[in-house]
């Protein structure tokens, strides 16, 4: 079995996302499985161009030449694809999206329906890209719903077959003054990495535990402002 993480933090390996994918791959990795972290920062990859090559003189196979030739190769080959964004603006990084949108020639350009809505195959839509999907993100507010457009996106790419972990108070959670209050949660995401690998889901008991609540909104308020007086904010 093979786990290919995708971290699209800006910061790479020194990220609060890079806390929560580690403890994920340790699960995995506890069972066997062959484990791989990409650090998107690190990676050159430009734009896509919108030119559909990818669907017409070079099926599957991009135009541009740069590090996400390689990448795509690492897709295909992985069994378990986990998604790390922190969350920027209600949604993904710019690196998450780029990436995303630059897996366009793993997808075909004829027209399907599925689920009743009209999609291209490919990609995550057919036996050859059967894989298991995560989502793993964070953000600084104490509030769930501020996920709810990153949600949304990932469950349409993936037809809402998709595994969701999300952690509000991701700053407040990877202080090392909070330890101690990390402590469940990094169980709690060995364990989901290990329950996606042999049953195919989080179970109700491990989503409860990812999913409780840090820290109620009005002490995030208080405490956010007066850090940001501290050290400036204007």
């Amino acid at each position: 079995m093979k786990l290919l993480a995708i971290n699209a933090s800006p910061k790479g390996k020194n990220s609060n996302t890079q806390k929560f994918l580690m403890p994920f791959m340790e699960g995995a990795s506890e069972l066997g499985a062959e484990i791989e972290t990409v650090y998107l920062n690190e990676k050159n990859i430009d734009f896509c161009k919108g030119c559909y090559t990818c669907w017409t003189r070079t099926p599957g196979k991009c135009i541009i030449k740069d590090d996400m030739e390689e990448l795509m190769e690492k897709v295909k080959e992985a069994d378990i694809i986990v998604y790390g964004t922190p969350l920027y603006k209600y949604t993904m990084t710019g690196l998450m999206k780029n990436f995303i949108d630059r897996e366009l020639p793993l997808s075909l350009p004829f027209v399907e329906k599925c689920n009743g809505r009209l999609r291209h195959p490919g990609r995550f839509y057919d036996a050859h890209f059967d894989k298991k999907e995560v989502l793993i993100s964070n953000c600084g507010f104490p509030e769930r719903q501020n996920f709810k457009g990153l949600v949304e996106t990932f469950n349409e790419l993936t037809i809402n077959q998709g595994h969701t972990i999300l952690f509000p108070c991701g700053e407040y959670l990877c202080s090392t003054d909070h330890e101690n209050e990390f402590a469940p949660y990094r169980e709690a995401l060995k364990n989901a990495a290990k329950e996606i690998a042999t049953e195919g889901k989080i179970s109700e008991t491990t989503q409860a535990i990812l999913d409780k609540t840090v820290k109620a909104p009005e002490v995030f308020f208080n405490a956010a402002n007066e850090h940001w007086k501290a050290v400036g904010g204007r």
